[in-house]
């Protein structure tokens, strides 16, 4: 294997037994994969100002070649096609401009014009690096598109489901978070945007700098500042702000924490449905807004959790497979 079919590989011109030699020799070790990013950003965005200051393309360019000498590796032809297409997957999310955790999806097509799709399913969690260095952390069952071709111009996200993201700065061009006709507008600061498909609300939070929450009812937008939360209704525009004391805590989902503060039974388990890819059935719904407080990992099961929950408030659960189900006790 040369340097030539990695450079093919990352262009998307590579056939499939080349992609297998790239997989052969990326998986070989983390410093080969570190590379092979290195060299990602030299081809695709080292014509970006802040790229430039990031990469180092000279040494990267050196490091892959005296790796390629150094360590010759035969092509592993038996492995199935299966792990050629997961490979694919794995290029995309390096032109994709994504650092990505396992079991995220990314959507890609060989335009450069197509949008962008990073996802996680129900139970999953993951962060992404967007072209500008601007980071984002995805909570579970939650999807982020943009446009690639479009980003050294207009800096947008469409966004369901819940992230938390660390803006890059850049006083000329604002950084836009769209959710259901409202737009959260920022030049660089850090926040957490919850709009769920299912939920009639967009609720931001803002950790750091400050934002503009934006919706057709009130196009001039409303600021935040540090500390606080405001909630929009998607059916009214209606907006209400709250003030946190702790505006960290929204964010324990990052470090797979689940906080709750007086939280209804209905919120919980809605939240329970997302990181554990399960159904609730109420079979009394008025435990629905039976309010719990307590502090547990996402390590957890759901039973565990379930189980001390139910010790506070007398009610009862079984399970079904993946339905769980909730009694009055």
């Amino acid at each position: 294997m040369n340097e030539d079919i990695i450079l093919k590989y990352l262009q998307g011109k590579a056939d499939a037994q080349e992609c297998l030699e790239v997989e052969t020799w990326a998986q070989d070790s983390p410093e080969h994969q570190k590379t092979l990013e290195q060299l990602y950003h030299t081809l695709f965005i080292a014509d970006r100002a802040d790229a430039r200051d990031r990469i180092d393309t000279e040494s990267a360019l050196r490091k892959l070649k005296g790796e390629i000498k150094k360590k010759e590796k035969e092509s592993s032809y038996k492995r199935s096609f299966t792990r050629f297409y997961r490979m694919v997957g794995m290029a995309a999310a390096f032109i994709a401009g994504a650092v990505f955790a396992g079991g995220v999806a990314y959507g890609l097509l060989s335009d450069r014009f197509a949008d962008y799709t990073v996802s996680t399913s129900a139970g999953q969690r993951a962060q992404a690096i967007l072209p500008d260095g601007s980071k984002v952390w995805l909570n579970a069952s939650t999807s982020l598109v943009y446009k690639n071709s479009l980003w050294s111009t207009k800096r947008e996200v469409d966004l369901s489901g819940e992230a938390y993201f660390e803006v890059a700065k850049n006083k000329y061009l604002p950084f836009i978070v769209s959710s259901k006709k409202i737009n959260t507008r920022v030049l660089g600061t850090k926040f957490n945007v919850r709009a769920r498909a299912e939920e009639h609300r967009v609720v931001t939070t803002l950790l750091q700098g400050s934002v503009q929450m934006e919706s057709p009812i009130a196009p001039e937008g409303r600021i935040l500042k540090p500390g606080q939360s405001m909630t929009i209704d998607t059916h009214t525009y209606q907006a209400e702000l709250v003030e946190y004391s702790s505006p960290n805590d929204i964010l324990t989902w990052i470090d797979g924490r689940l906080r709750f503060n007086r939280n209804t039974l209905s919120s919980i388990t809605s939240l329970m449905e997302k990181l554990y890819d399960v159904k609730f059935v109420y079979e009394d719904s008025s435990l629905r807004n039976e309010q719990f407080t307590g502090d547990f990992s996402t390590d957890s099961t759901p039973d565990a959790i379930l189980e001390v929950l139910s010790l506070t408030n007398h009610f009862g659960f079984y399970r079904k497979g993946d339905v769980i189900y909730l009694t009055k006790q």
